[in-house]
């Protein structure tokens, strides 16, 4: 962690010459987390995490104070994995256990099975800080579980309960909330749910008071409300899209409020464009005034205290992340953390103290990767605790800057470049995000950081149709797809051409998801521009797409809703879709394209890659397609093989077509 605070002060001035950028070794960029899941204990002496080693994973208790560290618990990779690590007072860790069905563990975890039957249970296990107490909540008592294998969640820590949690679990009644002894894992119900609830939020007593339902077929979600410690649920709305992606929520818990009946919510009311955070109070479904709001972004997190749940902090990620405080004190102290990483990192509160002196912080930036600091307010003192990715070369790092450009109507837009330190023109790669109604945040990425160091200049837009930014220029995107979207990358790549910081003979357009449809439109629609495409689980045919996506979830699903929003209806606008699908304009496209797919992706079946290889082909146009065995649609997922595949694909496939860049 030297090295990270080293990189802090110092990886803005490092240059890294030819040869180096020759040698970066993939490996170091593709390597998984090492350490995830911090959590300070509530008298700040005790840090808790989950590290990856080897074969296995381990819950390591360290001791502040003492600068020592113990494993308390371990388990194989083949046999489970542990989800997320947090406290219970200071004498006990709370552990989420993902258990693969199968064959027997024979250890500590012996009701958990191998993963051979094809499916997973999930539970929640209470370990003494020594490590010689384990207990599984739910223990002794599984036959109260659907058919003895449902799963149980953690809901609530009910901080001001000592000996208890509370849990979401599926008995044969359906998913209702548990109340469980950490000690001894007994459970007693709490309230009872149906077969169509999907997940509950507490308010500041520990009560469920908010409960949200699947509708029938896949079309949306019912929320539902009502007091503490009442029985009755009253219902609120009907939302036809997904209340816990990232896509601009209208209507989201994000955690208990202070007192009985509150709960905190991000919420997009009336006419308003962007969300912010309210108190909201189930027992009569009114909203307080809006905590945090801004002209610039929806509203990101909430910082509250330990002890009160009162709001400390509420944050917005416009280009970067911002957090502001009523109070002058947690202001002063927001400052003072970010002026320490030089105003140049993503800085998010993980945990804090009960009387909320120490900050343990996730500080995260393109020059020094990330890890977990201890910030004391009282000594205004920050400590390196564990670094996240260690195997990354931090000298092989390149900055990131924020570049203004205007569009083609006149809309101003920004885009993040990421680059070494050099003069243009130099090879580009432009890299549309996924989603689309996603967007690019400013911190640390491997892939972007891979390419960076061999050279290239990085070109990341947040096109309109990005979500994050308000509902307007989200839905600006709407029906969008090959046009405008497609237009807001083209300008912002002429604007690099413009400024003299890109070569315009060697630009190639790089893409995951949606980001691979747009690669592959790139090609066909404006094949001037581009010397390759890469693909990485594409879209390439917008009528076919929206064919398996009915056939699979149903004309009247949420999924199926939000697609036709976002790419148009097949039946009214089918001329207009296939002028804009890659794989009906392969005769189009005259420069190499690279397609790499997984064979279990569920989001963008393979079939959409295989459609591009088939009629590139046909069209007599050059193509690879690597095909990915046990991969899905998230990189986060696959083995490390596969992701070493992807990266060494890319770069060669780059250094062909676009030759080594200069130094």
């Amino acid at each position: 962690m030297l090295r990270v605070l080293i990189g802090v002060f110092c990886a803005w001035f490092l240059a890294v010459d030819l040869a180096r950028a020759q040698s970066v070794d993939a490996a170091r960029f593709v390597d998984p987390i090492t350490v995830r899941s911090a959590t300070l204990s509530p008298s700040g002496g005790h840090l808790a995490f989950i590290r990856r080693e080897n074969d296995r994973e381990a819950i390591v208790i360290v001791d502040l104070s003492a600068n020592t560290s113990q494993t308390i618990e371990s388990i194989r990779h083949a046999y489970g994995a542990f989800n997320w690590v947090a406290w219970k007072g200071d004498e006990r860790v709370l552990v989420g256990v993902e258990a693969f069905m199968g064959a027997d563990r024979g250890a500590a975890l012996s009701n958990f099975r191998h993963r051979g039957e094809g499916f997973s249970v999930f539970r929640v296990v209470s370990i003494s800080r020594d490590g010689r107490e384990f207990v599984q909540l739910f223990g002794g008592q599984l036959h109260r579980l659907a058919w003895g294998r449902g799963s149980a969640l953690l809901l609530d820590e009910l901080p001001n309960d000592p000996g208890h949690v509370l849990l979401v679990a599926s008995d044969t009644e359906g998913i209702g909330t548990w109340r469980a002894d950490v000690l001894t894992g007994r459970v007693e119900r709490v309230s009872d749910g149906t077969w169509d609830t999907f997940t509950y939020a507490t308010d500041g007593a520990g009560y469920p008071v908010l409960r949200v339902d699947a509708l029938n077929n896949g079309a949306g979600f019912r929320v539902l409300r009502r007091a503490s410690g009442a029985a009755r649920w009253t219902s609120v709305m009907e939302v036809r899209r997904n209340l816990l992606d990232d896509n601009s929520p209208d209507f989201a818990a994000v955690g208990p409020g202070p007192g009985p009946n509150q709960v905190y919510v991000i919420a997009r009311l009336g006419e308003r464009d962007h969300s912010a955070i309210y108190l909201y109070d189930t027992a009569t479904g009114s909203f307080g005034e809006p905590m945090l709001a801004s002209e610039g972004a929806d509203v990101s997190n909430l910082w509250t205290d330990r002890a009160s749940r009162r709001v400390m902090a509420a944050c917005i990620f416009v280009q970067r992340l911002t957090c502001r405080a009523d109070d002058p004190v947690v202001q002063r102290r927001l400052n003072a953390v970010d002026a320490f990483f030089e105003h140049n990192a993503t800085v998010t509160l993980v945990d804090m103290s009960l009387e909320g002196s120490k900050w343990l912080l996730r500080v995260e930036s393109p020059t020094t990767a990330a890890g977990y600091f201890l910030y004391d307010g009282s000594q205004n003192h920050v400590t390196p605790l564990e670094s996240i990715y260690p195997t990354v070369d931090l000298t092989q790092l390149s900055t990131t800057q924020i570049v203004e450009y205007q569009a083609r109507d006149g809309a101003t837009l920004w885009a993040y470049v990421t680059a070494r330190p050099g003069d243009g023109p130099r090879p580009m790669i432009v890299a549309p995000h996924g989603g689309p109604e996603s967007r690019d945040r400013y911190g640390y990425d491997a892939y972007e950081q891979f390419l960076a160091a061999h050279g290239y200049v990085v070109l990341q837009p947040n096109f309109r149709g990005s979500g994050g930014f308000g509902r307007a220029f989200a839905e600006s995107g709407h029906g969008q797809w090959g046009r405008r979207m497609q237009d807001d990358v083209t300008d912002a790549v002429r604007h690099m051409i413009d400024t003299g910081a890109a070569d315009p003979d060697r630009i190639c357009i790089v893409g995951a998801s949606y980001g691979g449809y747009a690669a592959l439109a790139g090609l066909a629609l404006t094949p001037e521009l581009y010397r390759c495409a890469i693909s990485i689980a594409g879209v390439s045919d917008l009528i076919d797409v929206m064919r398996s996506e009915r056939r699979e979830s149903g004309r009247g699903s949420i999924s199926y809703h939000y697609w036709l929003r976002s790419i148009g209806d097949p039946r009214v606008d089918r001329d207009a879709l296939a002028a804009v699908s890659p794989a009906r304009l392969a005769a189009h496209i005259t420069a190499p394209v690279l397609l790499i797919h997984g064979e279990e992706d569920e989001t963008v079946l393979i079939r959409q890659s295989e459609l591009m290889d088939e009629a590139l082909r046909e069209a007599g146009r050059p193509a690879r397609f690597v095909r990915l065995q046990d991969a899905d649609h998230y990189w986060d997922s696959w083995s490390v093989e596969n992701r070493l595949t992807l990266f060494r694909e890319t770069q060669t496939f780059l250094e062909q077509h676009l030759g080594a860049p200069s130094p």
